[in-house]
């Protein structure tokens, strides 16, 4: 009786681990494109507090072996309020695969942008910085010293609108740049 009540056991345990094991299966090769997603914000959270994170990119792969995988693009902007903001692309493998993901892509690093080549603001990384250090802008660059003003950058589609602010100034300044890279306006801008 005692071993007919141990061999259900071993059975009853051998089917709970059968299942289990497909249970896992079925959830490693079910990748989600927002299970990817959620674990690079996550990751990128933890190497970069405090820095502006986002997603750009998430495209469905296939290694080798006809597995499914995710290629995620992200951003991560450093300082983005400052005159200089930092900005990096970072490639993941979700799930990571045997092979080693792209370098990180630095778009914006040490306070300049369009240095060699054609000029294209992209990113809005890129205007906040184009707008102090430009020929044109050293108004722009001195309010930014003399009060330590903060920069936000608008896309409106062909140009962007940067706004340069601080609470300890009676005025604000806007400059409006070309996607090629031109100053188009700089304007200083009395508060109410």
């Amino acid at each position: 009786m005692a071993l007919k009540r141990e061999l259900l056991l071993i059975v009853v345990l051998l089917l709970t681990i059968a299942v289990l094991v497909k249970a896992v299966s079925f959830f490693s090769v079910n990748v989600q494109q927002s299970d990817a997603a959620a674990l690079v914000l996550e990751d990128l959270a933890v190497k970069y507090p405090g820095a502006d994170i986002g997603v750009l990119q998430t495209r469905e792969m296939y290694n080798s072996q006809g597995e499914k995988y995710f290629e995620v693009k992200a951003r991560v902007t450093e300082g983005i309020d400052t005159p200089c903001p930092r900005r990096v692309h970072i490639y993941y493998n979700y799930p990571k695969q045997n092979f080693v993901p792209q370098p990180a892509e630095v778009i914006t690093q040490g306070c300049r942008v369009c240095t060699e080549g054609i000029c294209v603001l992209n990113y809005p990384e890129e205007a906040i910085i184009a707008s102090h250090t430009f020929s044109g802008t050293e108004a722009v660059a001195s309010y930014i010293g003399q009060y330590s003003a903060k920069g936000a950058a608008d896309d409106l589609g062909s140009s962007w609108i940067t706004r340069w602010d601080s609470a300890n100034a009676s005025y604000y300044y806007t400059v409006e740049l070309g996607k090629g890279g031109d100053v188009l306006n700089v304007t200083k801008i009395a508060k109410d």
